[in-house]
Order: C-alpha cells, then sequence, then structure tokens
C-alpha cells in the first residue's frame, strides 16, 4: 500500500497499492467495500476522497512520458513546459522529494494567494 485517506466523515478508507489498484475498505470493520477498482498500468502511488466524500481521486506513473512537476533549486515549480510558480525559500521542505504528495484535511492549513503574481506579472513576485 502506497497511499490511505480516510472519507470525510470518517467511515471509509481508500487505498493504493503497488498491485496497481484502488480498494475502498469499512473504517469500522476493516472489511473490503466491493472490488478492487483496476485500471492503472503501473502503481498507484496517492489516493484520496473529495471534500463532499463522493468521488475518489487517484495518481499513478502510468504515462511516463509526462514529466513530473518539480521544485528546482531557483525555488521554481516547473511543469512540463513552464514554471508554474516560484517558493519562497522559508517556505520550502528541508528535503524536497518530487514523489511526495500532501494531502492536506478541510480546515487545515490554506495558502493565502491574495498578493500572488501571475500571468503576465510573475516577473513582479519579488517586489510583492
Amino acid at each position: 500500500v502506497n497511499s490511505v485517506s480516510f472519507s470525510p466523515d470518517g467511515t471509509r478508507i481508500v487505498t493504493g497499492s503497488w498491485d496497481k489498484t484502488v480498494r475502498l475498505w469499512d473504517a469500522a470493520t476493516g472489511q473490503p467495500v466491493g472490488e478492487p477498482l483496476r485500471g492503472h498500468t503501473h502503481p498507484v502511488t496517492s489516493a484520496s476522497f473529495s471534500p463532499d466524500g463522493t468521488r475518489i481521486v487517484t495518481a499513478s506513473h502510468d504515462n511516463h512520458s509526462s514529466i513530473p512537476f518539480v521544485l528546482n533549486d531557483s525555488g521554481w515549480v516547473v511543469g512540463p513546459k513552464h514554471l508554474l510558480f516560484w517558493v519562497p525559500s522559508a517556505s520550502r521542505f528541508p528535503s524536497y522529494n518530487p514523489a511526495t504528495i500532501l494531502v492536506m484535511p478541510r480546515g487545515g492549513p490554506e495558502l493565502d494567494l491574495s498578493r500572488m503574481a501571475h500571468g503576465q506579472h510573475w516577473q513582479k513576485c519579488r517586489e510583492q
């Protein structure tokens, strides 16, 4: 198992596994709910519930031709073709790993993007 997440109401658990499956579990009994969900061609690296608990989202390295999002040495999060956003050094993790996936629960930490510089104004990010 690579990933475990509780549903918002705490009654179900979803897991993503090396065997390329996603499984739903009853949190009270520990018993599986239905059959494993199949479809990924590589191990499932992350699985989580939507905030309302009605959907499950999963991640896998199914398409090895796509380039992952990475935090480069200068602090930019880089996507397949573009610089996406810059992270100040005080906000970077001491040891960043591109395989790390964060899931923040509702009511957890929030990003304040009210002063975010984006689009054609990204050059001014150090001025704000």
